[in-house]
């Protein structure tokens, strides 16, 4: 065992109060609770599922332009084999996808395509809706949000280059508004108001408001009224533990908290060499079983 290992494993209460912060929990964190929800009816949520992007190759579209060319192509047993671009099977091709064997597994295997079969398709669910940056969420995002604030419709404008001028220090700008002051009547000033409306510099609205949006775990979002409570309530009771110390035992701690051996805490009591070596470690000691007594008390 190390010599002072013993040593660090007693200190628990001088490492909750190095570690421990003293500031007010984070308005803005994960998504993630602490807290379990398990408030989920079965019933609410069955059969929901998330939407998801569905692709089909050729589309519609596609195949009315490949109609409308009007090249047809046929083999020599009058079998079309190709319309526009679109191109069919004759029985003889074969594309790749999957089969179950005796024993039920699923393996890959070259399928053979029926006469008539349309080539080279895709129909399956993508990527789920939203990830993208797609024209139709994002107007369906802005849309919400306007609809919400009682606004007029998101207008984006791009920011482009922008001229900056010198810096003015505080006084100067102080000067320069008393000075548009004394130069304005101001019984002429007239303004407009215009309507609500929400910022133009960026395309989705959801990028301004994440609060008001479900991200995915680790994104920005607004954190569980429950965390904040909590945080706030651990906050308070280590507060009052750490004020109930005397002066002595703070003065202590807070040196610990960056001292980088016993002889420092004791040169921080006024001590010097290895009297400050000895007098620091069992202030040191003194001061952790104080602080874990009131953690006691506070707990029970």
């Amino acid at each position: 065992m190390a010599r002072h290992g013993s040593l660090a494993e007693q200190l628990i209460g001088v490492r909750l109060f190095a570690t421990t912060p003293d500031h007010e929990p984070e308005p803005v964190q994960t998504n993630w609770s602490v807290v379990p929800a398990n408030d989920n009816n079965p019933e609410d949520v069955e059969g929901m599922a998330a939407e998801r992007r569905w692709r089909m190759k050729p589309s519609v579209e596609e195949i009315m332009r490949a109609v409308d060319s009007g090249e047809i192509e046929r083999n020599g047993d009058g079998q079309v084999v190709r319309i526009g671009r679109i191109r069919f099977s004759d029985g003889s091709q074969t594309e790749q996808g999957f089969k179950l064997t005796i024993d039920g597994k699923v393996v890959a295997a070259q399928i053979r395509m029926p006469a008539g079969a349309m080539l080279g398709t895709k129909d399956a669910a993508e990527n789920q809706l939203g990830a993208e940056e797609d024209s139709q969420a994002a107007a369906a995002s802005n849309r919400y949000f306007a609809d919400l604030l009682k606004t007029l419709p998101h207008r984006y404008r791009s920011g482009g280059k922008r001229r900056r001028g010198r810096n003015y220090s505080r006084d100067e700008a102080a000067a320069m508004l008393a000075e548009a002051y004394a130069n304005t009547n101001m019984a002429m000033v007239t303004f407009t108001r215009y309507p609500d409306g929400l910022p133009c510099g960026s395309p989705k609205m959801a990028q301004v408001f994440p609060g008001m949006v479900k991200t995915c775990t680790g994104e920005s979002g607004s954190m569980a009224w429950q965390d904040i409570v909590i945080a706030k309530a651990d906050r308070d009771v280590w507060a009052a533990t750490v004020d109930s110390l005397s002066h002595s035992d703070r003065q202590v701690l807070d040196a610990a908290a960056t001292a980088g051996n016993m002889k420092d805490i004791g040169t921080s009591m006024g001590f010097a060499g290895k009297t400050a070596e000895r007098r620091g470690k069992r202030s040191l000691i003194a001061a952790n079983d104080n602080l874990m007594r009131a953690i006691e008390a506070y707990a029970a």
